[in-house]
């Protein structure tokens, strides 16, 4: 174990570290597209893959930047910067939402919609907010 921690801090960590990301990067590219191909045409692509395997293998991913960047001592800031992506982030979580629920009536998506707002009200005032 003591071979391979070697061969992982110094140059080689770095690289594998900036590899993952670019690799993280294009599973949770793939990941979301294949939740929009799933969305459009159900079962088009839960047909021919399973989402929980990529789940594994994005945490995995995940599992191995944390570790690198633990044993080379990668510090990882967060600047609290806004982008365009996040703004389309949000709207397209909400396409989502909204087409996932239009199958219900309506006084059920009154109540769905009523309860997500204070949840997510109540999330804010208490997470993002205390901060």
């Amino acid at each position: 174990m003591d071979k391979i921690k070697k061969i992982l801090i110094g140059e080689m960590g770095v690289f594998s570290y900036k590899i993952l990301n670019d690799i993280l990067a294009l599973l949770l590219v793939s990941f979301a597209l294949l939740l929009i191909i799933e969305g459009v045409m159900p079962g088009l692509a839960s047909a021919h893959m399973s989402f929980t395997r990529l789940l594994l293998i994005i945490f995995a991913a995940l599992g191995m930047i944390i570790y690198l960047g633990k044993i080379n001592e990668i510090k990882f800031e967060v600047e609290n910067k806004k982008t365009v992506l996040f703004y389309g982030l949000i709207i397209f979580a909400i396409i989502l939402i909204v087409n996932s629920i239009l199958k219900f009536d309506w006084w059920e998506i009154a109540i769905i919609t009523i309860v997500s707002v204070f949840l997510l009200y109540y999330l804010y005032e208490n997470i993002i907010k205390s901060k």
